[in-house]
């Protein structure tokens, strides 16, 4: 028995909209029949095909040129699959996907809420701040010497390699380890 998409529609209780967009995600190309050049439904396969909900492997697209209907059939390879038991059902990848929507939810809520922090946003930060004490540990001996006028310039440069020895060793100290 041939049925209508708004006929499907009704019997589903849901609007046309959601019909054609089935048809256009190839849901129900398997129960799409042409009769007398009008595209129509077979009743019991689209039944079936919409209540498993499933995207099939082999998905029908029609290229249309002028009144000539060529349907040529073009395999969707999302991933390579031996085994059907592999696949999981509409039901599991729903929830699968909405766990992982609720986690993204709670790490945006978490971001906004400053609890959570970005790794870039930590990197910069950090970067800022050993530069500024780097700068200021650089600026030791000549903040001596302002303060202390009798130092002569061997003393500087024993001041200036010293803290120069310091910060190199710093940079080159392996800090993953500590």
């Amino acid at each position: 028995m041939f049925i209508s998409f708004a006929d499907l529609a009704k019997m589903k209780g849901v609007s046309r909209s959601a019909v054609s967009q089935k048809k256009r995600a190839g849901i129900l190309n398997g129960a799409i029949v042409n009769v007398n050049g009008k595209d129509v439904l077979n009743k019991d396969e689209a039944l079936r095909l919409w209540e498993t909900n499933m995207v099939p492997h082999f998905s029908k697209l029609t290229k249309v040129e002028g009144d000539n209907r060529k349907t040529t059939v073009v395999e969707v390879e999302s991933r390579k699959m031996t085994n059907t038991d592999e696949i999981p059902d509409f039901n599991t990848s729903r929830s699968k996907r909405e766990a992982m929507m609720a986690r993204l939810a709670e790490i945006d809520v978490e971001e906004r809420e400053k609890v959570l922090v970005s790794a870039a946003a930590v990197k910069t930060s950090w970067a800022q701040i050993i530069s500024l004490a780097r700068t200021k540990v650089l600026g030791i001996p000549s903040k001596a010497k302002q303060r202390i006028p009798d130092l002569d310039t061997s003393a500087m440069t024993c001041l200036e390699d010293i803290v120069r020895e310091s910060l190199e060793d710093l940079a080159s100290s392996d800090l993953e380890a500590a």
